[in-house]
């Protein structure tokens, strides 16, 4: 076997011993990797310049004293830590109030933007309260701060049996208090009292 010359050690030792460290991780991951882990990427991004993106996203979060405030899960999920924001897909998130369960919120699109405390939501959106109370929405922001929801758009809303349709809303976050800004029907027991009927 032929010595190799120092000009050739230089010129292509870095690349390989390169090529054999991406080797030995790709070997790593694929036969000792952690089968349970939790996140996998996606591939076929939806979402362009995105720090890491995520399959099968699922975080909870935990006050001080370890109880249980919320749970977020997203078939996919974007993270972009210079904006401190997190695009999901397929969001689904479970509210906990002392440990225990207040309501549900699903939609098809979320923005999380954490320096402004705020979640915008868009598209096939409904939240279910612990009470039962319902909304459907085609948009929704919620201000963590105010523990405000509002939309611009259409919302349904069903209350003890009170089914209120409009544009706009403003609400609290149980659906408690809330107002419809141009309520276009009112629903009890079948009738619309919006509704003109001539007798």
């Amino acid at each position: 076997m032929q010595e190799l010359d120092r000009e050739t050690v230089q010129k292509y030792g870095p690349p390989i011993a390169l090529g054999l460290a991406v080797l030995i991780i790709l070997i790593y991951f694929s036969i000792g990797g952690k089968p349970d882990a939790k996140y996998s990427r996606v591939e076929g991004e939806r979402e362009q310049g995105s720090t890491v993106s995520f399959k099968n996203f699922q975080k909870d979060q935990y006050d001080e004293n370890g109880t249980l405030l919320w749970k977020l899960k997203a078939e996919e999920a974007y993270l972009y830590s210079d904006k401190k924001m997190y695009v999901l897909y397929g969001v689904d998130f479970d509210q906990y109030e002392k440990g225990k369960f207040k309501s549900k919120l699903i939609g098809d699109k979320g923005v999380i933007n954490q320096s402004a405390k705020s979640m915008e939501l868009e598209g096939n959106i409904f939240l279910k309260t612990e009470e039962n109370r319902t909304l459907k929405a085609r948009s929704l922001h919620y201000n963590d701060e105010t523990k405000e929801l509002t939309s611009n758009e259409e919302v349904i809303i069903n209350a003890s049996g009170t089914h209120i349709r409009g544009v706009g809303l403003k609400a609290d976050k149980d659906l408690n208090k809330f107002t419809i800004i141009r309520p276009t029907a009112i629903t009890q027991g079948g009738a619309n009292p919006l509704s003109s009927t001539d007798k």
